[in-house]
C-alpha cells in the first residue's frame, strides 16, 4: 500500500458525495509535496557535487605528493619547474571544470528557484479559487438548504392532500350508499312530481296572465299619474332657472356624455360620475332653481331604455321639478 495519504479522502469523509471541489487541506499537501522532491532533488545534487570536489582535491593532494617524493629523489630543478607547470595546468583545468560544474548547479538551482516561484504563485492562484469555490459552495448549501425546507413543506403538503383525498374517497363512498337511497327515494318522488308538474305549468299559464294583466294595469296607472301631476302641478319651465345641459350619445367608441352650465363657452366630454358631481354641486348652491336638460339626439344610437334610465336618473337626483 502507499505511504502518502489519498488526495481528497478527508474531504469526501466529512462532505460525502455533495461537492466535487477540493478542500484546502488536499491542495496545500500536493505544494508541500512538490516543495519536498524539488528540495530533495536540489540537496542530493550538491551534495554529489561536494564529494566530487572533495575526491578531486583529495587526488591533487595526492599526485602533488607523489610529485614532490619524485622530484625530491630524481628531478633536477628545471624538472620540477616543468612538473610544477603541468601540475598548474592540470589545477587550472579541473578548476575549470569545477566552475563549470559549479555554474552548471547554479544554474539548476536558478530553474529550481523559478519552479518553486511558479509553484508559489500557482498556490497563490489556487488558494484565490479555492476562497472562490467555497463562497459559491457556501451559497450552494445555502439554496440546497432552502430546497430541502421546501422539499419538506411540499412533504407535509402532500400527505395532507393524501389525507384529505382518502377522507373525500371515503365521504364520496358514503355519498354513493346515499346517492343510490336518493335516487330510490327520487324515482318514488318522479311519479308524484310528474302530477306536480302539471299543476305547475297550469299555475305558470295562470302567473303569465296574471303579470300581462299587472303590467297593463302599472302602464294606465303611470298614465293616470302622469295626468294627475299635470293637473295639479304646474308645467315644467326653463325661465328663470339656472340650465345645466346634459348631451347623451352612443358612438362606435363606446357611450359619450357632454356636460355644458352657463358661463361654459362649450359642451365637455365627461364622465356619468363627473357628470353627477358637478350637478351635485349645483343642486347645492342653485337649490330649487336647477334645471336639467337632457340632449338625446335623434340618431343618439341609444335604445329606449337606455335612454329614458338616463335622462329619469337625473331628473329624479338634480332637477327642479322632481324635487318638489
Amino acid at each position: 500500500m502507499s505511504a502518502f495519504t489519498p488526495i481528497g479522502q478527508h474531504h469526501l469523509e466529512t462532505e460525502g458525495d455533495s461537492s466535487f471541489w477540493p478542500s484546502f487541506t488536499d491542495i496545500m499537501m500536493v505544494v508541500v509535496l512538490i516543495f519536498l522532491l524539488a528540495s530533495t532533488l536540489l540537496i542530493v545534487r550538491n551534495w554529489q557535487l561536494v564529494n566530487e570536489l572533495q575526491q578531486s582535491i583529495e587526488a591533487e593532494r595526492l599526485a602533488a605528493e607523489m610529485i614532490q617524493s619524485t622530484s625530491e629523489e630524481n628531478a633536477t630543478l628545471e624538472e620540477r619547474l616543468i612538473n610544477a607547470e603541468q601540475m598548474n595546468s592540470i589545477l587550472r583545468l579541473r578548476i575549470l571544470e569545477k566552475d563549470e560544474q559549479l555554474k552548471k548547479a547554479r544554474d539548476e538551482d536558478l530553474k529550481k528557484q523559478q519552479i518553486i516561484l511558479a509553484l508559489n504563485l500557482d498556490k497563490d492562484e489556487l488558494l484565490k479559487q479555492i476562497d472562490t469555490s467555497q463562497t459559491e459552495l457556501g451559497e450552494a448549501q445555502s439554496r440546497i438548504t432552502v430546497i430541502t425546507s421546501e422539499s419538506e413543506n411540499l412533504a407535509r403538503q402532500l400527505a395532507e392532500l393524501k389525507l384529505q383525498l382518502d377522507q373525500q374517497i371515503q365521504l364520496a363512498r358514503t355519498n354513493e350508499q346515499e346517492l343510490e337511497l336518493a335516487m330510490a327515494e327520487i324515482a318514488v318522488l318522479n311519479a308524484a312530481s310528474e302530477k306536480q308538474q302539471q299543476n305547475i305549468n297550469l299555475l305558470e299559464k295562470e302567473k303569465a296572465e296574471y303579470n300581462r294583466q299587472l303590467l297593463t294595469l302599472k302602464g294606465d296607472y303611470e298614465v293616470v299619474k302622469s295626468k294627475y301631476e299635470q293637473l295639479i302641478k304646474p308645467a315644467r319651465s326653463a325661465k328663470g332657472k339656472y340650465v345645466a345641459e346634459v348631451y347623451y350619445v352612443k358612438e362606435k367608441d363606446g357611450k359619450i356624455i357632454r356636460f355644458k352650465q352657463p358661463g361654459d363657452k362649450d359642451f365637455q366630454n365627461l364622465t356619468l360620475a363627473a357628470v353627477e358631481k358637478k350637478l351635485d354641486q349645483l343642486k347645492s348652491e342653485k337649490g330649487k332653481d336647477l334645471y336639467v336638460k337632457i340632449i338625446i339626439p335623434k340618431d343618439s344610437g341609444l335604445t329606449y331604455n337606455e335612454a329614458w334610465s338616463f335622462m329619469k336618473n337625473l331628473l329624479d337626483k338634480y332637477d327642479y321639478y322632481y324635487q318638489q
